[in-house]
């Protein structure tokens, strides 16, 4: 898994490519933890390099969603593939999250 951050104001940018499963979500985690700040709002994740993901992952994005929405913040994941997307419109987790 390859991530990379990037914060502007009140939105942090992460892009992330290869697996997001029981083994990365530990690492992925970490490092939103080393970047993320009280004064983001929203987080927006580049996903059109990530080939799969697990319900570990998808826990990752729950901790994303519950740190943004009471301030008023949203969490954006953009460029879904259609693996990962799928997943998302199974678990119903795709209604939660603003999907660009």
């Amino acid at each position: 898994m390859e991530l990379s951050f990037e914060k502007k104001d009140n939105l942090l940018s992460i892009r992330v490519e290869g697996r997001l499963d029981t083994i990365t979500s530990g690492e992925f985690m970490a490092k939103i933890e080393e970047n993320f700040s009280d004064e983001i709002t929203d987080v927006a994740i580049d996903c059109s390099e990530l080939v799969y993901i697990s319900s570990s992952g998808l826990r990752v994005f729950m901790t994303l969603y519950k740190r943004t929405t009471p301030k008023g913040g949203k969490l954006i994941l953009r460029g879904l593939t259609p693996q990962v997307g799928e997943v998302l419109n199974i678990t119903g987790m795709a209604n939660l999250f603003t999907i660009e």
